[in-house]
């Protein structure tokens, strides 16, 4: 039986794919093992694909280049394995346009299970990436209904966040928030892990102007996102990248109402020291440390929200101790924190803070101890 040249190329091809592979670095799957993750009903048949796809060449050489034959079974069989995903991705930096729009007509109406695939996801973000404009926002016409279900997929994600990343126009812009626009898809998507990286490239990708809606959704649970692992750190990004004076606003009332509650929280404590150095010489700044200094006496005595109190005193001017210091004495809150352990911690550092200062006469405020906690009652 005699091997047709483009077989003959493949065959030469995947010999030097070999040669420039670690194979300690690469964990293949086995020759049993589909790549592919979908339901009965929606799952691409590779095998049939393949089948009826046998005859055609997979690579022709031309002009010392690497060129797809750009037939779909040939393409979407190449992902039940990682060594022929790995030099599609190859030949996509060796593409021209007219190429390229030629895989995008071949691949037409599969995109939204490609990028779940576990082989697959990697070629469509080295796709998307060569893509130009109009040739992403065919793609996004095809898959922006299923964005927010595909993103919380462990492969969707990655294709997913690389298309946001590239977005630049109106057009793209909106064709990614339209999968967005309810408020239980973008909550359910920053509680994911995968969802959540999606969400934060909205917020810090997509201009504010063009997500106006997208954030009165967001403000909505946000006291939610605050207090979980994932939606901590989408609530930091939002409120970096949000200048809106309105929304800013309606952030800071938000979270000064449930202060405490976020304060004490595992992961909302992490916020609550974020936006005191974000917003610590700002008016917003000044509302979040009056909050600190009237619940000192709660958050000190609490594991996590004392860090909290800790980043104030490191924060802080002497003015602003001095004031913290003389209302605990004023509300004779330092006996009280006295005989807790992590409040006695947080006492002894804002004294000894005071000590450290230049300037100033501190011996007003001796080392913590029971002996002398008469010193600071009225």
């Amino acid at each position: 039986m005699t091997t047709s040249p483009e077989r003959y190329c493949l065959g030469g091809l995947m010999k030097d794919l070999d040669k420039e592979i670690n194979p300690l670095d690469i964990d293949f799957e086995s020759k049993d093992e589909t790549a592919y993750k979908t339901s009965s009903e929606n799952k691409l048949s590779y095998d049939s694909i393949y089948s009826s796809a046998s005859n055609s060449s997979f690579f022709s050489s031309q002009s010392k280049r690497l060129e797809l034959t750009l037939k779909k079974g040939d393409i979407l069989s190449a992902f039940n394995n990682q060594k022929n995903t790995l030099l599609l991705q190859k030949c996509l930096s060796e593409t021209n346009k007219d190429l390229l729009n030629n895989i995008i007509n071949e691949m037409s109406g599969t995109f939204s299970e490609i990028i779940k695939n576990k082989n697959g996801n990697y070629f469509c973000s080295d796709l998307f990436k060569v893509c130009d404009k109009n040739q992403r926002i065919i793609i996004l016409k095809e898959i922006h209904n299923t964005l927010s279900e595909d993103c919380v997929d462990e492969y969707g994600t990655h294709p997913i966040q690389t298309l946001i990343e590239l977005s630049q126009c109106e057009e793209e812009y909106e064709l990614i928030l339209s999968s967005f626009n309810d408020y239980n898809i973008i909550l359910k998507a920053s509680l994911n892990p995968n969802g959540s990286y999606v969400i934060q490239k909205i917020i810090v990708h997509i201009p504010e102007r063009y997500r106006m809606k997208f954030n009165l959704l967001f403000l909505k649970f946000l006291n939610v996102l605050s207090m979980d692992m994932f939606g901590v750190c989408t609530v930091k990004k939002f409120i970096g990248y949000t200048k809106n004076e309105l929304l800013v606003k309606q952030v800071l009332n938000i979270i000064l109402n449930n202060f405490v509650n976020i304060s004490e929280n595992q992961y909302g404590n992490y916020l609550i020291q974020y936006i005191l150095e974000h917003w610590w010489n700002t008016q917003e700044g000044l509302f979040l440390k009056q909050m600190c200094v009237s619940k000192f006496h709660i958050l000190a005595g609490n594991h996590y929200s004392s860090y909290i109190c800790d980043l104030f005193i490191k924060l802080s001017n002497l003015k602003e101790k001095k004031l913290l210091m003389n209302s605990l004495i004023k509300d004779n809150i330092i006996a009280i924190l006295a005989n807790n352990n992590i409040g006695n911690i947080i006492i002894n550092k804002l004294m000894n803070s005071l000590r450290m200062e230049k300037n100033g006469n501190y011996n007003q405020y001796p080392s913590m101890s029971y002996k002398n906690i008469n010193h600071f009652k009225k």
